[in-house]
């Protein structure tokens, strides 16, 4: 995972990484709402490799996705909905 120079998020993938973050992704759910990203060596969900493919790349080591159900944001981020005449997304 990385930015680019122009501050573009990007994540490359081979096989394997792909069917594994597709069945992270697939895993997720209202009991399950999270996965951790993290290098190999701490052992976390997924593991993610801090090799830049290019100079300019600033590699991201860590991150987490989170599962968040429309009912869960109306409740509790209601900024980040489509219904908030107030907020914009």
């Amino acid at each position: 995972m990385c930015l680019t120079k122009d501050g573009q998020f990007e994540m490359s993938v081979n096989e394997a990484g792909r069917d594994e973050l597709i069945e992270l992704l697939n895993g997720l759910d209202r009991k399950h709402e999270h996965f951790h990203m993290a290098p190999e060596e701490f052992e976390h969900d997924c593991a993610v490799a801090e090799i830049p493919y290019r100079t300019t790349d600033r590699v991201l080591s860590w991150g987490k996705v989170l599962f968040r159900p429309d009912d869960w944001d109306r409740e509790h981020f209601s900024h980040v909905t489509t219904e908030n005449p107030e907020g914009s997304t």
